[in-house]
């Protein structure tokens, strides 16, 4: 097998939730890579839900957050906050909002067919 670099900058970039989201997608190795910048303000149930048609996240998220900080709450009322150097998994069913006057950036992997 050859050894792959593709820049995320090269791959697919899709702006959601009125620009507040930015999401940079690659395929490498069979695994599929995203950069996902969410801007100062963003919620996903004020910003994403109704662009989705879901009150909540309906996706899960594993990956490590690269910049600012996020706060996650689960349908169940649990939460917990996410900063830079964290690796999370994001169970489907969450609220989120980034926190503070940052972006918060996720870089997220995901098997080949789950774009």
């Amino acid at each position: 097998m050859a050894t792959e670099r593709r820049a995320l900058e090269a791959g697919e970039r899709t702006e959601m939730a009125g620009g507040r989201v930015t999401v940079e997608t690659v395929e490498l190795g069979g695994v599929v890579v995203k950069r996902i910048a969410h801007a100062p303000g963003w919620r996903w149930s004020e910003h994403s839900s109704p662009e989705v048609g879901e009150p909540r996240c309906p996706r899960r998220h594993v990956g490590v957050i690269v910049r600012g900080r996020m706060h996650v709450e689960a349908a169940d009322g649990s939460a917990f906050e996410v900063a830079e150097g964290d690796v999370v998994v994001i169970e489907p069913g969450h609220d989120a909002w980034t926190v503070g006057d940052e972006s918060s950036v996720l870089i997220e992997f995901a098997g080949e067919g789950s774009a």
